[in-house]
């Protein structure tokens, strides 16, 4: 069986870990109640025009956020879905299906950590 180590960081790289996490977790919470404000000023929306349309879910918001990121990450103009890196692009699917298989299924060959 093999070891898997790493160097153990420094005081200064721990610091800056938490100050990029502290920022990550912010970045996050605003996405996230972004979210739930788009959600709410459909709900609101709908509402108010009497119309009989089911409002717009969080996961639609959730999706559209997800996609924007993916076709942005991978050089793309999320406006029109072109320009983008494929093997970027396959390499940003790929490391999606290892989470998948890894942490959800957690099929043959999965090992604890």
């Amino acid at each position: 069986m093999k070891e898997k180590t790493c160097a153990l960081a420094t005081p200064d790289q721990r610091k800056f870990l938490m100050i990029r996490e502290a920022a990550e977790r912010s970045m996050l919470d605003k996405v996230f109640k972004a979210i739930d404000g788009a959600t709410a000023e459909v709900e609101q929306g709908v509402a108010k025009e009497g119309l009989e349309f089911e409002p717009t879910s969080r996961d639609y918001f959730l999706f559209t956020v997800h996609q924007v990121a993916f076709v942005r990450l991978c050089g793309g103009d999320p406006s029109t879905l072109r320009g983008g890196d494929p093997e970027l692009g396959q390499r940003i699917v790929g490391n999606a299906q290892h989470i998948i298989d890894f942490y959800w299924r957690r099929g043959e060959g999965f090992e604890e950590i």
